[in-house]
């Protein structure tokens, strides 16, 4: 077991984030070539895959009420510092918000799809009166690979400005390391993990006092309120993970401590953990431990299913992770943890990402509400059967099948979904 390859993973994939993290990574590659031109910018031709787009195409952006990946990239380029990362947007202001809307008017912002054979591709092109500019980001939401001014590559040079690929090129190599680790790792080395139950827990308390995007969230709390639902723990975990998506998904100006590249896969990782903790009074060291669990479980499902995938990564990857940190907090070890994983797959494997939107938060609803009951379900080693399905004869063949179904059988689905999605544009 590396331990301290495990940390570095979680710092790495545990980082702050402002608005979806699609529309902010080509927000990234649109900034960092705006940087290099001089002069008006007369056409900016931005070319992603078709997974991006999809993501990327009806979600709200940050500090403004507008939503799509031609107002981010507008904005990046008002006001867009590259530097700043996965919080690109978080300094928005109204004179920004107006400027970029002034630049989509004027027609010089292009936005194609690309048949680059990474799913995950960011291609920007930045034209002025004296300069042309490039850059290139696959893979991840950071990770520049080409910056060319006026033709000539200049990563690595010094001339370029950048953004530092905070991702980490380690990968796990199973769940046993995983329990490993929780069970020997001190507590005391995980502690920075507790930033992201303070972050995710304020825009979902956010969330809950206002209405954002289809409003979700405050219809639980208010339906609890009237005693329509009960008010347990199951229903206050659905409804403050709902209300946090609401919120980041209707464009609040909020940070969200995202896990494996995504906010709304961070908030399913991570808010359901710490209602339950608080419900349980259980221990900073039981919580941090936990967390870790769910943030190395989300990470290893999106490894077997790609960095975007047709599967919704909040429900099947986070909330997995998140069942097998609540079961651990609930006494459940490894076996009952490989159980809830295997559960969690039996139960949510189809369910399709149709894009990053308002509606998020009605599946990371689904999806934390289930995990949280095969925390309990798998208590008294109650489980689907093995073969049944894609249940495979073991947990890690179960994941590797789901890998299998989202990398082959589904490679049409998100041209598909972009059809039906630009029938209503």
């Amino acid at each position: 077991m590396d331990t301290d390859k495990l940390l570095e993973l979680l710092h790495a994939q545990v980082v702050p984030a402002v608005g979806c993290t699609e529309p902010v990574s080509i927000a990234i590659a649109v900034a960092t070539a705006k940087n290099l031109v001089n002069g008006p910018i007369k056409n900016v031709l931005v070319q992603v895959s078709l997974s991006i787009l999809k993501n990327g195409m009806r979600v709200g952006i940050p500090g403004t009420r507008e939503k799509g990946i031609p107002f981010a990239t507008a904005l990046a380029l008002v006001n867009g510092n590259p530097e700043l990362g996965l919080e690109i947007f978080k300094d928005v202001d109204d004179q920004a918000v107006q400027q970029a809307q002034a630049l989509l008017d004027a027609q010089i912002i292009h936005i194609e799809t690309t048949k680059n054979a990474n799913s995950f591709y960011v291609y920007v092109q930045i034209i002025s009166d004296s300069d042309t500019a490039e850059c290139i980001i696959e893979s991840n939401h950071t990770n520049i690979v080409s910056i060319k001014k006026n033709g000539v590559e200049l990563n690595g040079h010094g001339e370029a400005v950048s953004v530092s690929n905070t991702e980490s090129a380690y990968e796990i190599s199973s769940f046993d390391a995983i329990f490993d680790f929780a069970e020997t790792v001190d507590p005391k080395l995980l502690k920075f993990l507790l930033e992201g139950v303070s972050m995710n827990l304020a825009i979902a308390n956010a969330g809950k006092a206002t209405s954002y995007s289809s409003g979700l969230g405050p219809r639980l709390f208010k339906l609890m309120d009237q005693g329509s639902l009960p008010k347990d723990i199951s229903n206050l975990i659905k409804a403050y993970t709902a209300c946090a998506s609401d919120a980041r998904m209707g464009g609040l100006n909020y940070p969200v401590m995202s896990s494996s590249g995504s906010g709304n896969q961070g908030i399913a990782a991570i808010v359901p953990i710490a209602i339950l903790g608080q419900h349980l009074n259980s221990t900073e060291d039981q919580i941090v431990t936990a967390l870790a669990i769910s943030h190395l479980v989300t990470h290893y499902i999106k490894q077997k299913t790609g960095r975007l995938s047709p599967v919704c990564g909040c429900a099947v990857a986070a909330g997995i992770g998140a069942a097998a940190g609540m079961t651990w907090l609930q006494g459940g070890r490894r076996e009952e943890m490989l159980l809830a994983i295997n559960n969690m797959v039996g139960s949510l494997a189809g369910m399709v990402c149709d894009g990053a939107k308002g509606g998020c938060s009605y599946k990371l609803a689904t999806a934390v509400g289930e995990a949280y009951i095969q925390s309990l379900v798998v208590l008294d080693q109650t489980s689907v059967s093995q073969l049944d399905g894609i249940v495979g004869m073991n947990t890690e063949e179960t994941v590797t099948n789901l890998g299998e179904l989202c990398k082959t059988g589904m490679t049409n689905v998100d041209t598909t979904l972009v059809n039906i999605l630009n029938t209503y544009n």
